[in-house]
């Protein structure tokens, strides 16, 4: 059972904290890049509800970059809304990219080439940090990002790559957990990464250069039968990447402690809810482009001649 609500917000800029290890966010996903069987509800469905809010922009974009984008899926639905669109996929784990390339490389038969002659080639998959990208500044005309923006160590510096890359009148689209995500586990006592502020999202939006910033939240509620299945669908979203998190694995005793303490949250029905506070924020890159220097650009026109 999923309950949700929105408001729409527009906010001037301000720098929100961090408190990230990389190596550690680039540990848990290559642990994450070999559990292939399971991928995560609440990503496919934010991604689904992403494109739906694309469906009310209208936009020829290009190229496109998708910034954290995992096996694929996104890059998939957008090349086929975009089918002449170049699609480039920056990930942070070379398997994930191997696995997403795969994925989306067209059969080889030669009647399926027959039929993709006239299409765009297949998406480029690069492994990159999408906060530090290896990609030529003002070349895409949108860059689209779900669920990974919350797993940068310097969000307001990601957003200002991000700008860098998209050429004027470029969008940006992204998704991303907000501080109240996963709010059961740290009553339960759990020790959690922190979610940025729907605020401090906006705010650095506006401080990266772009225009018009607009912040879309909802809270979505799942439920699930018992403790150890939820605790699995948070293991596949990631795991404790704090740069002062506790060395070594948490004891079994721990772990039946958390289980018994969300246990008891369990409503009539015997089922436990988990919280993600999902933010949605999409912005315009201005005609008038600001430098990656911090510098923006003016011209200078002689005025007409008088006949």
């Amino acid at each position: 059972m999923r309950h949700w609500t929105r408001h729409f917000v527009y906010f001037q800029a301000m720098d929100p904290a961090n408190r990230l290890d990389p190596s550690a966010v680039r540990r848990q996903f290559a642990r994450r890049a070999l559990r292939t069987g399971h991928d995560g509800f609440i990503l496919r469905e934010v991604e689904q509800r992403m494109l739906e809010h694309l469906e009310l922009t209208r936009i020829d974009p290009g190229a496109i970059v998708d910034l954290g984008c995992g096996r694929g899926h996104g890059l998939r639905a957008l090349q086929t809304r975009y089918p002449q669109a170049e699609l480039v996929g920056i990930d942070l784990i070379e398997a994930q990219a191997r696995a997403a390339q795969l994925e989306l490389t067209p059969p080889r038969s030669l009647m399926a080439r027959l039929r993709r002659a006239s299409a765009a080639p297949a998406p480029r998959l690069v492994v990159a940090d999408m906060g530090r990208l290896p990609l030529a500044s003002s070349g895409f005309g949108l860059a689209w990002s779900n669920l990974a923006l919350h797993w940068c160590d310097d969000i307001p510096g990601a957003l200002g790559e991000w700008h860098r890359v998209l050429r004027p009148g470029g969008l940006v689209m992204f998704s991303a957990f907000g501080v109240d995500t996963l709010s059961q586990l740290r009553a339960a006592g759990a020790v959690m990464m922190p979610f940025p502020d729907m605020h401090d999202l906006g705010d650095a939006l506006m401080g990266a250069g772009f225009a018009d910033p607009v912040m879309d939240m909802e809270r979505i509620d799942l439920t699930y039968a018992s403790a150890r299945a939820l605790l699995e669908e948070v293991r596949a979203l990631g795991g404790n990447a704090l740069r002062d998190r506790a060395p070594g694995l948490q004891a079994r005793a721990r772990r039946r402690q958390w289980e018994d303490r969300i246990s008891a949250g369990a409503g009539a029905d015997g089922r436990i809810s988990l919280t993600f506070e999902v933010i949605y924020g999409h912005a315009w890159v201005p005609a008038a482009k600001r430098r990656a220097d911090g510098a923006a650009t003016v011209e200078f026109r002689r005025p007409a001649a008088r006949g």
